[in-house]
Parts: structure tokens; sequence; C-alpha cells
């Protein structure tokens, strides 16, 4: 199961090399078209954000389709698209275009195959899952470290329209990472059980006869017979004690230690060894089954012995005097039908919309996610509009993906071994990556950007080796595939409201600055509500255990 594991990873890693590790460079290798369009930061924001929306909204199928068929089955169809819309995107000249193609077609295929991905690495993983999750993300860390310099070398050979069809090519090698996702089931090794445990049976437990042993009883040695259609023989057990009356096969299940079993293996033998104890439980009692005839019919007879095997009689309170024990049949209740908007909440999980804490969660995922988005889209002409040239945006490019790399290779290990969760580490890293942010915006000397940029790069790592991580740790594997997909569908919703906004911020303003500003404020407001979420659920925690203390005293 490791070995099956770890070439999960290598797949992970390589799917998202080919599929995601374009992005950051998507200022550089789209400057000079949009330029030539006449659009501004907004157009691109645009394109940016009906991307991630396209990533993100697939989320709200995924989860269904990876269940119908299989994440491999899923990360194969995401991979091909990637790679079919970065190729078509060759001939745009129009923003509608680069939508259809670029956002649209590409953006659906990322999502397939992000959601995809997650789920293999989940199933292969529980203890280690941050390592796994850190070093299947590095693959598109070493991507975003290279791609900067190759697109940069492309973009000066083949200009832009060759470098997306080579582009393009390049990610449809994520069909051959996605060929290595097998499904889990396929490495588990079913562990051998010992005799004992196969043997082992609670210790009061109602043992009954197998369908063997029900053929091999003769009709008259059960305890209803059926003599004519209308009418029902009853048995009393004084008739049974009588020589013949009973078999020595037993025709009741009982209740009795199975302790003082445990050295017969065999079935038979067991109920055999009983039998005798079973007689004596009902020692100067007697009992009828009696049954309403009228409610009974044929069909019911053959039911009789079905019966018998279901009533448990050592747990009946008998008197010496004589009982009835009268049946009646109980009506089944029909459930009732469920509307179509239940059987969707119940095939789409909805149900976790009513949960508080895993929408705060999503909320906070979601908003940290438009502010790392709108960085990464927007720091290319950051870089261009303090001076620098395109050698030196990729080469800033390349020094902050080194150390994002680096956090995802040494990080996962030690989060693994603290016992801190996942989310608050998260939380503790995206504070840093806040603040180191907003210090680098007011930066325009290129030692000091250096500097800022391999300590943004490193907290970002450290940040988004735990991001799914808080998704899977809150929810079961189960319902992982959901809870995964409407998180991605909560990151679409807040791309397309605040991804916008932050273009409109810079071209109103004017400031780059204030647009990287703006974004530390978003991380600002995730830290925030999860704060709250924490004092809140600490107080109550307190209140809780004040409250049980008081009612033991």
């Amino acid at each position: 199961m490791a070995d099956g594991g770890w070439i999960v990873v290598i797949g992970v890693s390589v799917v998202n090399l080919c599929t995601r590790s374009i992005e950051p460079s998507f200022g550089l290798l789209f400057g000079d078209l949009l330029k030539e369009m006449g659009v501004e930061t907004t157009g691109a924001a645009i394109i940016m954000s009906t991307l991630d929306a396209l990533i993100n909204f697939s989320g709200l199928f995924v989860g269904p389709i990876i269940r119908a068929f299989s994440y491999r089955k899923v990360s194969l169809l995401g991979s091909a698209l990637s790679g079919l819309g970065l190729i078509l995107t060759y001939p745009a000249s129009t923003m509608a275009h680069l939508l259809i193609t670029y956002s649209i077609i590409n953006g659906l295929g990322v999502g397939l195959t992000s959601s995809s991905t997650f789920v293999a690495l989940n199933n292969y993983f529980v203890k280690r899952r941050g390592q796994a999750v850190g070093f299947s993300l590095a693959g598109t860390a070493f991507g975003m470290m290279l791609m900067p310099q190759a697109v940069k070398l492309l973009l000066d050979l083949y200009s832009f329209r060759g470098t997306i069809l080579i582009l393009g090519a390049f990610a449809l090698n994520g069909i051959v990472g996605s060929s290595l996702l097998q499904p889990a089931k396929w490495h588990f090794v079913p562990q051998s059980k010992t005799e004992e445990e196969l043997g082992y049976h609670q210790e009061m437990e109602t043992i009954k006869e197998t369908e063997d042993e029900d053929a091999e009883l003769a009709e008259g040695q059960t305890l209803i017979t059926n003599k004519v259609t209308s009418d029902l023989a009853i048995k009393t057990l004084d008739e049974l004690s009588k020589p013949g009356g009973l078999a020595r096969k037993s025709t009741f299940p009982r209740n009795f230690s199975t302790m003082s079993f445990m050295g017969n293996r065999k079935r038979k033998n067991s109920i055999d060894s009983a039998s005798s104890v079973s007689r004596l439980d009902f020692t100067g009692s007697s009992i009828h089954l009696q049954f309403d005839s009228k409610e009974i019919d044929e069909p019911m007879y053959g039911s009789a012995r079905q019966l018998r095997r279901n009533m448990s009689y050592p747990g009946v309170q008998l008197s010496p005097q004589h009982k009835i024990i009268q049946v009646h049949p109980t009506p089944v209740k029909k459930k009732p039908k469920k509307t179509a908007w239940q059987k969707i909440v119940v095939f789409m999980d909805f149900d976790l919309l009513k949960d508080p804490i895993y929408l705060n969660l999503v909320f906070g995922l979601s908003i940290f996610y438009v502010a790392e988005q709108n960085f990464k889209m927007v720091t290319p002409f950051f870089f261009k509009d303090i001076g620098y040239d395109k050698s030196d945006v990729a080469l800033f490019l390349s020094v902050q993906a080194l150390t994002d790399i680096l956090a995802r290779l040494i990080l996962p290990p030690i989060c693994d071994r603290l016992l801190i969760s996942k989310r608050t580490l998260f939380m503790t890293g995206i504070f840093v990556l806040g603040i180191c942010r907003s210090v680098l915006a007011e930066q325009t000397e290129w030692t000091m950007i250096m500097i800022w940029l391999f300590v943004c790069g490193f907290f970002r790592g450290a940040a988004l080796i735990n991001f799914t991580i808080t998704i899977s740790e809150y929810s079961s594997l189960e319902k992982l595939p959901a809870a995964f997909g409407l998180h991605m569908v909560g990151k679409g919703l807040f791309v397309v409201v605040f991804g916008p906004l932050l273009g409109q911020i810079r071209d109103k303003t004017g400031s780059f600055p204030i647009c990287l500003h703006s974004q530390t404020f978003l991380i600002m407001l995730c830290c925030l509500a999860w704060t709250i979420e924490y004092a809140v659920r600490y107080f109550r925690t307190r209140s809780a255990e004040s409250d049980t203390d008081t009612t033991t005293t």
C-alpha cells in the first residue's frame, strides 16, 4: 500500500506540474496580447476570474462524477481538457476567444484534475497526509520556478502563438500522471484473522441454525406444523418433553454464554451441546403460540419457521401457569417518498451547508484564495510598473517559487508531528504572509525585492501545504468529494465577486501597492473570522465544563 501511495504522489505531482504551473506566468505570457487588445488590468482580472470560477464551479458536480466513475477517469478527462483549451487559444485575438478557450475549457479541465487528485491522495494517506500533499504540490511549485524562464525563452523564439501551442502540448502530459492514479482498493491487503478472532462471539447472543440444518429437520419436528390449511397444530412443552416430542437437534435459537463454546469451532457441535440446556430452561412451564387465523393466510405458514428462528424464549419470564403468546402481524409502515429536491440534497450532500463551522471554513479559504490568485496575476505588472524588464520579472517569480518548493519539502514532516490542527497552522502562515506582502509592496530596490520575495515564497508554501488539508481534516472520507467540491464552488463565487473588484481598485487608484494592500486586507478577514469561531467554541466548551462540574457537585 505504501509503494502504491507514493506512486500516486508522483502522478499527482506530474498532473499539477503540467496543468497549473502556467498560472503565475499569466501576466508574462498574455501581457503583450492584452496590450494589443487595449485591455487594462481589469480585463486581465476578468480572464483570471473566469478561469478561477470554472476551476471552482466544477466542484459542484465533481463529487457525484467521482462517485459515479473514479478519480482516475476524472483526472484523465481534466488533463485532456486543459491541454485542449491551451491549444485552442492559439488563434485568439479577442477577449471572448480567450474567455472561451483559456478560461472556460482550460479552467474546467484544471478543476476536474484538482478535485480528483486531491481525493486520490486522501484515499491513500491518513497519517502522512501532510507530507503527501506537500510533496505532490511541489510539482506545482517546481513548475512555477521553471515556467517563467521557459515562457520568456519561448516568447523570444516563437512569440505568443507558438508559445501557447507548446504549453498546450506540455499540459497534455498530465494524462500520463493521471494514469498513475490507480484506485486505492487495488492495493488493499486483506488482514489475516486468527482462529480466535474468527470464532469470537459476543458474551450473550442468539445463535441460529443454518439453512442446511433447517433443511435436515423433519416437518414433524418443528414447533409449528401445518395439519390443515386453516388450522395450526400447537404443541405444548408437556408434549414436547415426551420421548420423540422434541428431537435432539433443537429448533429454538437460544441465548446463552458463548464463552463456554470457544473450543468448539463447528456450529452444529455448539448447537447440539446446548440443546439439553434449552429444554431445562422451560421446566415447569408450558407455552402455546396462537395465531389469529383471520389475519394469516397461506403464505404465513411458510414463515412460521422464520418466526421460530427469531424468538428468543429464555428471555421470556414464564410462570407455572398456562400462558399464551399471541403474535399478530405488524403492519409495515411505508416510508414517505422523497421529493425531487430532497433527492438532490442527498445526492449532492448539500446538508453540509447546514454546518456553520464548515461554512466559516469555506469562507476563510475562499477569501484567501481570491487574494492569492490576484497576487499571482498582479505582481508581473507591478514589477514592470516600477521599471523592471521581462528578465527581471522572470527571475523574481522563479526565486519566489524556489523558496515555495523548499517550504513544501521541509515543513510537511514537521507539521505532521505537531499536535496542532492544520487549520491553525494555515491561519498562522497566511497571517505572516499577508504582512510580508504588504512590506514587499513598498519596495523598489532590486535587493530588497529579492529578500522579501524569498520570505514571501517560503510562507506561501508553508500556508498552501495545509490549504486543502483543512477540508480533509474536518470531513469524513465519504463526505470528502462533496465537501471539497462545495468548497471549490465557494471559492468560485468569491473570485467572481472580489476578483474584478481588486482589479477596479488598481485601475481607479492607479497604484499597485494599494492593490497589494487590499489583498492583505482579505487575508486578515480570514484570520479574523476563524479567530472569532475559535473564541466562541472555547467559551462554549468552558461553559459546558463548568455546568458539568456544578452538576457533579
